[in-house]
C-alpha cells in the first residue's frame, strides 16, 4: 500500500472516528470524505462496512468524480455517489460526512425541517434545515435530492435517513452535524 495522501487519509479516520466517539452514528453506519487537492480530482472516503474504532488510514478508499476507486484494498462507501454529487454541486465542499444522529434522523423520517430556531445555525448552516425528498440509498438520486435540499447552506436532512453536512474543511463539517442534530434536539 503506497502512502499517498496518507495525512488527509489519517485525518478522515480521525474524524469518523471523532463522529462515532460523538453518538452521531452507530456501528459502521454513516461516512466520512475529503477533496483532495489532485488533479484529476481524487476524494479520500471511509470504506463500506467498516467499524470506525478499528480503522486505519490504509483502509480510507481514493476515488474519481465518478465513484470509481482509484486506490486502496475496501470498498469505498456505498454512500459514495451521495458525497460526489455534494462535491459536483458545491464547489465550496472541502469535506462531506453523512451520518445518523438520533434527533435530526427523527426529523427526517417525520418530514420535519429544523427551523432555524439557535442563532449559530443561521451563522454556521444558512438557516432552516430542510428535508431531502427520499431516493434509495446508494443512488445518484440521493445525491441529487440532497443538493437540492442543502440549496446554499451547509446540512440537510434525508429522508428516513439521517442527515449530510459539508464544510470547508473536515473540523467545519463535523460542527455543522453537530450544531444540527443540537437543534433538532432542542426543536
Amino acid at each position: 500500500m503506497t502512502a499517498a495522501w496518507k495525512a488527509e487519509r489519517q485525518a478522515v479516520v480521525e474524524t469518523a472516528q471523532e463522529m462515532w466517539r460523538l453518538g452521531l452514528v452507530a456501528g459502521s453506519s454513516g461516512n466520512v470524505s475529503l477533496r483532495l487537492a489532485a488533479d484529476p480530482p481524487l476524494f479520500a472516503i471511509t470504506p463500506s462496512q467498516r467499524p470506525y474504532a478499528s480503522l486505519r488510514w490504509e483502509g480510507v478508499a481514493l476515488v474519481d468524480q465518478e465513484g470509481d476507486l482509484a486506490q486502496g484494498d475496501l470498498a469505498p462507501s456505498s454512500e459514495r455517489l451521495l458525497h460526489l454529487g455534494v462535491y459536483a454541486a458545491r464547489g465550496d465542499a472541502g469535506a462531506v460526512i453523512h451520518c445518523h444522529p438520533v434527533y435530526a434522523s427523527v426529523c427526517a423520517v417525520a418530514g420535519l425541517e429544523v427551523p432555524p430556531i439557535l442563532d449559530e445555525l443561521v451563522v454556521l448552516v444558512g438557516g432552516a434545515i430542510q428535508v431531502a425528498d427520499y431516493a434509495f440509498p446508494g443512488t445518484d438520486d440521493m445525491g441529487a435530492n440532497a443538493c437540492q435540499a442543502l440549496g446554499e447552506r451547509k446540512a440537510a436532512l434525508l429522508r428516513n435517513h439521517g442527515m449530510v453536512a459539508l464544510g470547508r474543511d473536515l473540523a467545519e463539517a463535523l460542527e455543522v452535524c453537530q450544531l444540527v442534530e443540537r437543534a433538532a434536539h432542542i426543536f
